[in-house]
């Protein structure tokens, strides 16, 4: 085990995001999810070491747009059922972010990743 020199964030879904998952109709066990099904479905994003709370917060706000997209893409890939409205304060409405200051690898191996 082993401290990671990152900061986390972790995105998941709040109402308005379950609500929009309800109307796509893309979970094949449609009407079972809640917000709290949803919190296990989130996304995790590995930062760079960032001291300051207002530091995680700019890179929020500047990388929402990317970060909304991403959490609407792994629910359905259909662009065209995507809110039309998708700004920073859309997003704040839709997902909660919680910041992680200490990042613990757990693992034995190697970490592998692919580009998005």
């Amino acid at each position: 085990m082993r401290v990671v020199n990152r900061t986390a964030v972790t995105i998941t879904g709040a109402q308005p995001f379950i609500d929009w998952t309800r109307q796509t109709g893309a979970d094949v066990a449609r009407g079972t999810i809640a917000v709290a099904r949803a919190r296990p479905f989130g996304t995790a994003c590995l930062l760079p070491e960032l001291e300051l709370e207002e530091d995680v917060q700019e890179w929020v706000e500047e990388n929402a747009g990317w970060l909304f997209e991403l959490q609407l893409a792994a629910w359905t890939e259909d662009a065209s059922l995507w809110p039309p409205v998708r700004d920073l304060k859309t997003f704040r409405a839709w997902f909660r972010i919680d910041v992680h200051n200490t990042v613990i690898d757990a693992g034995d191996d190697e970490i592998e990743g692919e580009e998005l």
